[in-house]
C-alpha cells in the first residue's frame, strides 16, 4: 500500500487524536466542577488541564500546517509596507514569564510587497519568540529589512552579532519548544514564494533569514 502523503497524514493524525483530547477534556472539566475533590487533586487536575489544552492548540498547528502544505488555505494577499508590518510583530507578540526582549524594527529603506498581512506578521512573531527563548534572561533583538533590485529579505537577530556585547546561547531548533509554528512560519513563507532559513555565523546558529 502506497504511503500517505505528507498534509494527507498530518491531516489524518490531526483528526484522529482530536477525539479522544475532546473526550479527557471534558471529563477534566466535569471534575473541576465537582467540590469533594481535595487541594492535591484538584492541583494534579489543573495541570492536567493546561496539557490538554497545549495538546489540543497543538492539534489545531497540525491542521493549520496540513492545510498550508497542501494549498487548501488560502491567503488573503494585498500591497503591504513590510516596515509596517515587522513593527506590528514587534507590538503583537507575546513573550513567557521570564523572557525578556528589547525589540527594534530596522528599516531606512521601505519594502511593498503583496502579503498575508495577519499571516506575515505571526510568522515574524514566531521568529522574535524562538529567538528570545535561545537567550538566558533578557536580550535585544533586530529585525532589519534590507532592500535589494529585484527581492527583499528580513534578517532577525539579536543585537549583540558584530557588536561583542552578549553571548548567543546555542540552541538545538531540532528538539522543538515552539510545538508547529516554525514549520507553519516555513509553510507561510513559502506560500508567499518566499524562503525562510536559519543564520549561521562562525559556525553558530544566529537568528533567521527571510528572503522575498
Amino acid at each position: 500500500m502506497a504511503h500517505p502523503a505528507l498534509p494527507t497524514l498530518l491531516s489524518l493524525a490531526s483528526h484522529e487524536l482530536r477525539g479522544p483530547t475532546g473526550v479527557v477534556r471534558g471529563y477534566l472539566r466535569l471534575l473541576e466542577q465537582d467540590p469533594t475533590i481535595g487541594a492535591r487533586p484538584r492541583r494534579v487536575m489543573t495541570e492536567m488541564t493546561r496539557a490538554t489544552d497545549r495538546l489540543a492548540a497543538l492539534l489545531d498547528e497540525l491542521s493549520e500546517l496540513a492545510h498550508l502544505k497542501d494549498g487548501r488555505l488560502k491567503l488573503t494577499l494585498r500591497s503591504m509596507s513590510l516596515r509596517s508590518v515587522l513593527n506590528q510583530a514587534v507590538q503583537a507578540v507575546e513573550l513567557p514569564d521570564g523572557v525578556g526582549a528589547d525589540l527594534d524594527v530596522l528599516a531606512p529603506a521601505d519594502v511593498r510587497a503583496r502579503v498575508d498581512e495577519t499571516r506575515l506578521r505571526a510568522v515574524f512573531c514566531t521568529l522574535i519568540l524562538t529567538l528570545a527563548r535561545a537567550q538566558s534572561g533578557s536580550t535585544s533583538i533586530d529585525l532589519r529589512l534590507v532592500a535589494g533590485r529585484r527581492s527583499a529579505q528580513v534578517v532577525v537577530q539579536p543585537r549583540s552579532i558584530g557588536r561583542g556585547t552578549v553571548e548567543l546561547r546555542p540552541v538545538d531548533l531540532s528538539r522543538g519548544g515552539t510545538g508547529l509554528q516554525l514549520p507553519i512560519a516555513d509553510a507561510v513563507i513559502h506560500a508567499h514564494g518566499g524562503r525562510l532559513r536559519e543564520r549561521w555565523l562562525g559556525g553558530r546558529w544566529a537568528g533567521f533569514v527571510v528572503k522575498f
